[in-house]
């Protein structure tokens, strides 16, 4: 019989917990103060005069805490000349604004990945197929899907699809938390990144927890990217739409790397990289140091991704506007989009979508004059507020 893992897991280990753990970590992992001194050992300024600066763009009203201000190096004014710094809004900020711009009973057609998923089918769209669901909590069907509670049922899944072609996310995920891609399995259990081989009745309660998850066939990346990538890439790009308008004025591609099967930004070693959206160019290539986000001459295990143009870049367009069209009562979402070697797949839509991946991938900051002009619009202004020194420091610690 095959070895099978059967180690004790602690409370919250399961995949999603883990995830938002690690993600945290990335974002909060540091106080004010360490981070404070962080920026001005880089900066060769003194903690004194960060601090300063750094109040001016806390007190803005771009919702800018101190991982923020180091993350994008909001000091520098070589790489941010002119007003470009004052252009970058706070990674959580994001929620309020989308609440104050979105109707917001559109949230769960958009972030219920199933009830998305149906939307998207409607119209023909290309997305990852649906094998089944990983639900045993609640009392929803799923229509003509599979439901899978048990090991047994998940085994004779996985079982009679290829090694590998099989991936997982949870249904109500955000940020990627939770993504899974199982490995090689067998009659007893089966390869999971981070757990080791687990018993078939183990990696559910294990796992996924109480949480729902749809199981999907695993998409393969174009062969002009997958030299780059360890697992599937995807193109984040959002969209403003205005009246019977859809405007794309930035777009980014988030590449799974060091060994990663998914590819959100905030996963260790992950890259990201900014667009030309009108020719899909490959513009910048940017990746972590420590919380510091920094551009690189190119990929740094393979030359030759800065200034490639992406295959199918008319086509993605197209999907995507169409894909927002359907959505189109929420006036600020995105999209992730794959590319498979048989053309651009639709990954999921996006309630809203993280200000801080675009920014990242682009090193420029959101609120370019027609992003702004669209929030102001909606009656969000980033208007100076007077905050005192106490509160920001609590709020960014």
């Amino acid at each position: 019989m095959a070895s099978t893992a059967t180690l004790d897991f602690p409370s919250g280990s399961d995949a999603k917990s883990r995830d938002h753990a690690l993600k945290s970590d990335q974002h909060d992992g540091h106080d004010t103060g360490a981070l404070i001194a962080r920026a001005a050992k880089l900066s060769g300024m003194s903690p004194v005069a960060i601090a300063r600066d750094f109040m001016r763009h806390a007190r803005s009203g771009r919702g800018i805490e101190i991982g923020d201000y180091l993350r994008y190096q909001l000091w520098d004014r070589a790489l941010h000349p002119g007003d470009a710094a004052d252009r970058f809004v706070g990674a959580r900020s994001v929620w309020p604004v989308a609440h104050s711009v979105n109707r917001q009973s559109w949230w769960s057609a958009a972030e219920d990945k199933f009830a998305m998923s149906r939307i998207i089918a409607a119209d023909g769209l290309p997305q990852p197929r649906t094998l089944a669901v990983i639900d045993t909590v609640s009392a929803r069907s799923y229509g003509d899907v599979p439901r899978i509670e048990t090991g047994r049922a998940l085994r004779d899944l996985l079982l009679a699809h290829p090694q590998g072609g099989v991936f997982a996310k949870t249904l109500d995920g955000m940020v990627g938390a939770g993504a899974l891609a199982f490995g090689p399995a067998d009659d007893h259990g089966v390869e999971i990144a981070g757990y080791g081989k687990l018993a078939w009745d183990r990696v559910i309660p294990k796992v996924m927890g109480d949480g729902a998850y749809m199981i999907q066939e695993r998409l393969r990346n174009h062969p002009d990217l997958a030299p780059f990538c360890t697992g599937l890439t995807t193109i984040r790009l959002p969209a403003f739409v205005a009246g019977r308008s859809v405007e794309v004025p930035m777009g980014v591609m988030k590449l799974a790397t060091g060994g990663n099967e998914a590819c959100a930004f905030w996963r260790p070693g992950n890259l990201v990289c900014g667009l030309d959206v009108d020719t899909g160019e490959v513009t910048r290539v940017a990746g972590r140091d420590g919380p510091v986000v920094r551009a690189l001459p190119d990929h740094p295990e393979r030359p030759g991704l800065i200034g490639m143009t992406l295959p199918f870049w008319r086509e993605v367009r197209d999907l995507h506007e169409r894909a927002v069209r359907l959505f189109g009562a929420i006036a600020y979402q995105s999209t992730d989009i794959a590319l498979t070697p048989e053309g651009p797949v639709l990954v999921e839509l996006n309630y809203a979508g993280s200000f801080d991946v675009l920014q990242n991938g682009t090193g420029q900051g959101l609120l370019q004059p027609e992003v702004r002009d669209f929030f102001a619009r909606h009656g969000v202004d980033f208007a100076p507020r007077r905050r005192g020194l106490r509160r920001i420091l609590g709020r960014s610690r």
